[in-house]
């Protein structure tokens, strides 16, 4: 099965979260001529005492399989790509059952926004668009990977995304 990939819009996004290009100098800030603070981008609101920030490094697949999905039942997640667009696969948030083929949504995330992903949104790491790698930034409450972490194999549904 083939996905066409979206472009981010506040509209198609809204049921998986928030987004924002972090970038972005028309966005309210603060400063002198030395800085400028854009404040609160993305809001996260978590009751976890510690949040950690990693950086997921993933290579390039030429064919833009999904090869799994996951989800965090009482975690937000927030992802942004550092140094290229990314596609993203995403399944509304509803059921720990396996998501079918007709559910899946992927979206290209341009570099240096920011994606705020609601507790319960299925996704996958986010694949490099135009380089062999891609760098993210994921900001997940301390070992939440560990602890909170529903995951299924998708690879053998053969989702493939078309840009």
């Amino acid at each position: 099965m083939e996905i066409k990939v979206k472009h981010l819009t506040k509209e198609e996004f809204a049921e998986y979260g928030q987004f924002n290009d972090m970038l972005d100098s028309g966005r309210a800030g603060f400063g002198t001529e030395a800085f400028t603070f854009y404040r609160d981008c993305v809001r996260y609101a978590t009751q976890a005492p510690v949040l950690g920030m990693s950086t997921l490094s993933v290579k390039k697949d030429e064919r833009f399989q999904l090869q799994a999905l996951e989800y965090h039942d009482y975690a937000s997640e927030v992802m942004m790509p550092m140094d290229d667009d990314a596609v993203l696969f995403l399944a509304k948030a509803g059921s720990s059952e396996e998501p079918s083929e007709n559910e899946v949504e992927a979206f290209i995330v341009p570099k240096n926004v920011i994606v705020h992903l609601n507790p319960g949104v299925w996704h996958y790491m986010p694949l490099p668009l135009h380089n062999s790698e891609v760098n993210v930034l994921i900001v997940l409450p301390e070992r939440v990977y560990h602890n909170d972490l529903f995951s299924v194999d998708m690879s053998a549904k053969e989702i493939f995304v078309t840009i």
